[in-house]
């Protein structure tokens, strides 16, 4: 038997065995099998997977909401200025005023009021359950100079004589240099954290329901899908954030005052059962608002598949970050200031990121078809098919917008579903589609299926795949 010469010996280099043209041989003979297709496992960009990018968005449309209302809203009336009269009591004829204990009118709490002070031209009580925030403690009226800048943080009560009284709850004697709310009585800063507490739901939605509508269409420079889900979700957003807070806040509010009532050491003077009840409470309250955040995509591109994603994620969202909300108020710094400011960024940027990550969560876990994209601009994102007929092309208008490609004609290509299956079928004879390397007029898609798109490659892929 004759040794073969060098000639005759095929040599293959492990570079050459792991080329990308043995999978595309591989999968020839299992098409011809009959098998679904095999695909190497290319991510590509992981920031543009769904749940990241819906995530981050709704993240930052929430810290933008927090930022539009902040300097306007306070838990309790925040009057800033200089001191001007301060007039201590005689201890003989101090004035006694009784204050609901723990929003429950059934318990009460007798303060003397020890001094008056101006501030601003607007008369401040003084009261023994007056904090100084400096130390924690008591304020020693004292220790109150005229002029001296100072932020008090008040609240109307009523005495038994039927007197309003504007008592501070505790008053910061060293304020970071800030300018005053022009020349805001405290009634009217009363109404103004009334007004927008009813709006906060409503603007939180329309803010989310804004990103979450129009960043696919951002991502994929589809401007005019941008715009209109975005439209749609910053209205639908404020509209039904406004409708379902109301409802929430009939259900939260006596569920809130049950929770205050229960007193306790462990958070804002509430025992364990009362902490429960109030996140249980928030957490509601949010779930029920969040149904509006996440429908605008669905509605403006009139998908059923992308509606329900959006409810579910929407209200998943919504419960998630409600029930962050008050341990993350819990940890913060309570001795900072009587406001929650930090903890009220915090919790509304957490639902912001919960109700978009629950939305990309819910698509991925819910969807039957898709196109990844594995070469091109946007390699790693993946195309949700998401209606019956769906257009790929040049076009802006198209479901699929492939930019700044030559090769791609404005019509290039239709998806169609037909049962369980989905087709995709060449719009131009002269431009036709590539299914695993072959040009096809028509083809019924395999799980793993590489289409050919001008410069762009897609790998098909489907649940069960």
């Amino acid at each position: 038997m004759s040794n073969p010469s060098d000639e005759d010996v095929i040599r293959i280099t492990p570079a050459e065995a792991e080329g990308a043209h043995v999978d595309d041989l591989l999968r020839r003979q299992a098409n011809m099998r009959g098998d679904t297709g095999i695909s190497r496992d290319h991510h590509g960009r992981w920031f543009y997977q769904s749940w990241f990018v819906l995530m981050l968005s709704g993240g930052l449309a929430a810290f933008l909401s927090w930022a539009i209302i902040e300097p306007f809203y306070s838990d309790s009336v925040e009057l800033r200025g200089n001191l001007g009269k301060v007039e201590l009591h005689d201890p003989l004829l101090i004035e006694t005023i009784i204050v609901p204990r723990q929003n429950d009118v059934k318990k009460t709490t007798q303060l003397p009021i020890l001094a008056t002070a101006t501030i601003r031209g607007e008369t401040v009580s003084i009261s023994a359950g007056t904090t100084d925030l400096a130390t924690q403690r008591p304020l020693d009226p004292g220790k109150l100079k005229d002029g001296d800048a100072v932020m008090a943080y008040t609240e109307p009560i009523t005495t038994p004589a039927g007197k309003v009284l504007w008592v501070a709850g505790a008053i910061d004697l060293k304020p970071l240099p800030q300018t005053p709310d022009s020349d805001l009585s405290q009634e009217q800063l009363l109404r103004r954290n009334q007004t927008i507490g009813l709006l906060l739901f409503a603007l939180t939605a329309a803010c989310i329901g804004l990103a979450i509508g129009a960043v696919d269409g951002v991502i994929c420079r589809i401007w005019r899908r941008a715009a209109i889900s975005g439209m749609v979700g910053l209205a639908v957003g404020s509209i039904g954030g406004l409708v379902l807070s109301l409802v929430a806040n009939m259900v939260y509010a006596p569920l809130s005052a049950f929770a205050v009532g229960q007193e306790g050491g462990l958070a804002g003077g509430m025992n364990a059962l009362g902490f429960a009840v109030q996140v249980l409470g928030r957490s509601f309250a949010w779930g029920l608002v969040g149904v509006a955040m996440g429908l605008g995509q669905g509605i403006a591109l009139r998908s059923n598949r992308l509606l329900t994603f959006g409810l579910i994620g929407g209200i998943a969202g919504g419960v998630l970050g409600g029930l962050l909300f008050d341990p993350i108020d819990l940890l913060r710094d309570s001795a900072s200031a009587p406001s929650s400011h930090i903890s009220r960024m915090v919790g509304i940027t957490v639902i912001g990121l919960a109700v978009g990550a629950m939305i990309g969560i819910v698509e991925l876990l819910a969807r039957d078809a898709w196109l990844r994209m594995e070469q091109g601009p946007l390699a790693g994102k993946e195309f949700l098919v998401f209606k019956d007929v769906m257009r790929i092309g040049g076009s802006a208008r198209s479901d699929i917008y492939l930019f700044n490609d030559p090769l791609v004609l404005d019509h290039h290509a239709t998806l169609r579903a037909s049962g369980e299956a989905i087709e995709i079928e060449s719009a131009d004879q002269r431009k036709q589609v590539l299914v695993n390397d072959r040009p096809v007029r028509q083809a019924r898609l395999r799980h793993g299926d590489r289409i050919g798109i001008g410069r762009t490659i897609f790998v098909y892929q489907q649940r069960g795949g």
